[in-house]
């Protein structure tokens, strides 16, 4: 193989390819230093940081975003307005990005300009027309300028497109429009998810008929499935309020309590667990003793609940069951027993009131008995309550020097209005 050399004598082509050389380290030291300006500004958490990213890269968007957004968080006056500033630095050298104009509309009305925010909002949803979070930005611009009817447009879509506005959709269109249901459905929609943000909404506002009302009327299969997080939660605060029957209509049509109006699980031929977050079934307390559980000794059926007290037990788990009720209404509770129990306690069960603990009604005494054996006790809910609870108690005896040993049964229990 030959080996070939060239010989440069002309002075114009050394100065040529010089210069070539010299424009190519210029080359690199820009593209070095626009590297180190744009990283820079990515990762800055500073001003000054983005001042050195922002005079080292001056044409690039990204170096005037980060600095604007650490000038917004200063809060100082000053600050705002060169936030405002390198925004629109932003996008004058990146004018198809959407996510610019978005925050330029926003800085721009947090620095008082909202004629310039709808502009720079306006563009944005020209850029990105189907994005909610811009349809929302514009959306309540306009409502801050009082353009009520475009406002809404912009926001029904942007909650039909994105369901986590939906709830925020619901609470600006009550302040907005004095808390006029008509006017409040009309500008949000009438749509699955904004009447299911209504019914919490005017639920935690203490309207819990026009609550209940709005959330009955959704479609059965939601309530169960999309709406079921929805629902618990209605279902809780329906509960803390005292309104019992709403709550277990609420519960039965999200899966979480069945709506009765009886004993639920009266005669225990299902299963009944320490834990329960369905208060409309039965609740036992946490702890050692009694043991309690499903006996095949029964009256009917396949299971009674028994009660085992080990011999020298001096503690009682609580056992009990929340009932929504119709207020007014006189009712009795009715249940068989056994037992062959050895205390000097008195065993009873008794109705309270769900709300406030209020007792109305109580049994006597369940004495030893081998056979089993009916009880009733009739009681009468006030006017202006919908919720009862049946309890077992022990009284007569202080635990912790009153033993108790044996067993005590318990099955078929009914709730029957008069």
């Amino acid at each position: 193989m030959s080996i070939k050399i060239y010989h440069l004598n002309s002075g114009g082509l050394l100065a040529t390819l010089a210069a070539v050389g010299v424009l190519t380290v210029i080359a690199a030291i820009f593209v070095a230093k626009w590297g180190f300006a744009h990283s820079a500004a990515a990762r800055s958490d500073t001003i000054d940081v983005a001042e050195l990213a922002a005079a080292l890269a001056p044409d690039d968007p990204q170096t005037h975003f980060a600095l604007a957004v650490l000038s917004e968080k200063t809060f100082v006056t000053e600050d705002l307005e060169r936030a405002v500033g390198e925004f629109e630095k932003g996008t004058a050298q990146s004018p198809n990005n959407y996510l610019l104009w978005l925050d330029l509309g926003r800085a721009r009305e947090r620095n008082g300009d909202q004629a310039g925010a709808e502009r720079a909002l306006r563009k944005a949803l020209e850029l990105a027309p189907n994005y909610s979070r811009v349809q929302w930005a514009l959306g309540n611009t306009l409502l801050r300028q009082g353009k009520n009817e475009e406002a809404f447009a912009e926001i029904r879509k942007a909650v039909a497109g994105d369901a986590t506005y939906t709830n925020a959709a619901a609470t600006t269109a009550w302040q907005i429009l004095d808390e006029d249901m008509a006017q409040v459905r009309n500008a949000i929609g009438d749509s699955t998810r904004a009447n299911a943000a209504l019914a919490t909404l005017l639920t935690g506002k203490g309207r819990f008929d026009e609550a209940f009302d709005t959330w009955d009327r959704l479609p059965a299969d939601d309530k169960g499935t999309t709406l079921k997080e929805t629902g618990d939660i209605l279902y809780r605060q329906f509960i803390e309020a005292g309104k019992f029957r709403f709550a277990s209509r609420i519960g039965a049509q999200s899966g979480i309590a069945q709506n009765s109006g009886d004993v639920t699980n009266g005669g225990f031929e299902e299963p009944v667990t320490a834990q329960n977050a369905n208060i409309f079934t039965w609740q036992i307390a946490e702890g050692a003793t009694p043991r309690i559980g499903p006996n095949a000794q029964k009256h009917s059926g396949n299971y009674s609940l028994l009660m085992n007290f080990i011999p020298g037990t001096k503690t009682i788990r609580q056992v009990s069951q929340t009932i929504a009720v119709e207020p007014g209404t006189s009712y009795t509770l009715e249940f068989f027993y056994r037992s062959d129990v050895k205390t000097q306690s008195k065993f009873k069960w008794e109705i309270v009131m769900a709300a406030n603990g209020k007792v109305i009604g109580v049994t006597g005494p369940l004495t030893p008995a081998a056979d089993w054996t009916a009880v009733r006790v009739s009681f009468t809910v006030p006017a202006d309550k919908d919720g009862v609870a049946i309890r077992f108690i022990a009284e007569g005896c202080d635990p912790s020097n009153c033993a108790i040993s044996g067993n005590i049964w318990f099955d078929d229990f009914a709730l029957k209005s008069q």
